[in-house]
């Protein structure tokens, strides 16, 4: 039996990812990151995604092969549902993990300062689905407008477009 501590992370962004990278080889700790995607992506680069200039594999990379060179941690992919401080454990959407220590590194939320105009209408572009959404819309938009007639038609079109664009990349 290890006297190791067991570190579970919860979330695999740049946070949890720079924690592991500073324990993750020690001898004291086994680490467990948790998260509800099996890959990390640069969030800089969503917008190349969300325009189609960059498929979403160019700005993501699986955590098993990131995690792959060190030697005390492993990859669980789940949802956090609960955490239990009292029985020092979380349970997840499939399944319970048991930790010494927890790390909340879940990140952010969309933050529309309080524009429930903006927060209904517009996309959000934080991960790589709402980019890959967000790059469908415009690219039906686009294929839409192409089959319009008359200048006025595209150009309202083309004001949808951008307005949709500029609302997203704000968020």
């Amino acid at each position: 039996m290890s006297n190791k501590k067991t570190v579970v992370i919860v979330g695999g962004g740049f946070a949890g990812l720079q924690l592991i990278k500073s324990i993750g080889n020690t001898d004291l700790y086994n680490v467990i990151l948790v998260d509800t995607n099996n890959y990390n992506f640069f969030p800089p680069l969503i917008y190349q995604v969300a325009a189609g200039f960059m498929e979403p594999s160019a700005i993501s990379y699986p955590f098993r092969k990131i995690l792959r060179s060190s030697k005390n941690a492993r990859f669980r992919l789940g949802a956090l549902e609960r955490v239990i401080t009292s029985e020092n454990k979380i349970i997840l959407s499939n399944g319970e993990l048991k930790y010494d220590i927890l790390v909340m590194a879940t990140g952010v939320e969309t933050n529309y300062f309080g524009n429930k105009n903006i927060e209904e209408k517009s996309l959000p572009m934080k991960t790589i689905s709402d980019a890959l959404s967000l790059r469908n819309v415009i690219f039906t938009r686009l294929e839409r407008a192409t089959r319009l007639k008359t200048r006025e038609e595209r150009k309202k079109e083309a004001f949808n477009i951008r307005n949709c664009w500029s609302w997203t990349y704000r968020s």
